[in-house]
């Protein structure tokens, strides 16, 4: 084969792996800077301008070249977190659930529900992800005052707070005492079973629940106090851990003081995810108290 015509057929296999509308200027550029490194080889003949390719890459890596960058899902530099804290969620459910088995729960069972159930977390993340990746590809950064347009240095106040993703936070929390107060009288309306299914154990909406209404009163207090000032003091900070020891404390109760619902299944299922629950917050406990030790306010890189 003529040196050119496999020249040709290789420009050709790279355009059709580029947008319609590209593929003339790109040919007509590949063309040349290939014509012009053939020029420089001492011979050529096919094996020299086979080798000559080789080097110069595969179709597929050439058209990826020339292909305009599109949504970035994951950047470089945060998979590794991405991956971690992937695996750590599951591994996290896998540990909770587990020993199912060695109660006398059968593997495939297991598997089927708990163990291959647990692939929400990744899921979930991913599709958060890719919502984050979405904003970012479409500019939804500069909505918010977040372009890179204008940059400067600037000071990082740890103490600052952002009260956007504070007011998404209180408002979760209304959202959740709204829900809690108005589930004795939501779950008789629902369709059978689910009355039966979500039935309370006798004592725990008047004896063991109660607490849980305070705390998240106070801690919608004390987040609008924050809102108020827009930033962290001491005592705001300490409240913040003390609210997370209480919630660790008032869930172990749940889970040592007694059945929460009345179904067997339900009862299972609401206690695995207490204990999630608490293994979550026990890892912000300690994320928190070792901010409280570092937080300084320092330069912007």
């Amino acid at each position: 084969m003529n040196p050119n015509d496999v020249i040709d057929a290789y420009v050709a296999d790279v355009m059709r792996r580029l947008p319609r509308k590209d593929r003339h200027e790109v040919g007509m550029e590949l063309r040349g800077l290939l014509g012009e490194m053939l020029a420089d080889r001492p011979r050529a003949d096919d094996d020299s301008v086979l080798a000559m390719l080789r080097e110069f890459g595969t179709p597929m890596e050439v058209a990826a070249r020339y292909r305009p960058p599109g949504m970035v899902i994951i950047p470089a530099e945060q998979s590794r977190s991405f991956a971690l804290i992937s695996l750590a969620g599951v591994g996290l459910q896998w540990a909770l659930t587990l020993p199912r088995v060695f109660h006398g729960q059968p593997l495939a069972s297991w598997w089927f529900t708990w163990g291959l159930g647990s692939l929400w977390w990744p899921g979930f993340l991913a599709m958060m992800t890719l919502a984050a990746a979405w904003l970012r590809h479409v500019g939804a950064a500069s909505w918010f005052g977040a372009s890179g347009a204008g940059w400067r240095p600037r000071t990082i106040d740890p103490e600052r707070v952002d009260r956007g993703l504070l007011g998404v936070t209180m408002a979760s929390i209304a959202i959740g005492i709204a829900v809690m107060v108005a589930l004795p009288w939501i779950t008789p309306s629902m369709p059978a079973p689910m009355p039966t299914l979500f039935a309370f154990a006798p004592d725990f909406l008047r004896v063991r629940a109660w607490p849980a209404l305070v705390l998240w009163l106070a801690q919608f207090a004390l987040l609008a106090v924050l809102m108020v000032k827009g930033r962290w003091s001491p005592a705001l900070r300490w409240g913040d851990v003390g609210f997370n020891v209480a919630w660790l404390a008032l869930l172990g109760a749940w889970l040592a003081g007694g059945p929460i619902f009345q179904s067997a299944s339900v009862e299972g299922g609401a206690r695995n995810g207490l204990g999630l629950v608490m293994a979550f917050i026990a890892i912000d406990l300690v994320m928190k108290l070792y901010r409280r030790r570092t937080s300084r306010p320092r330069l912007s890189r």
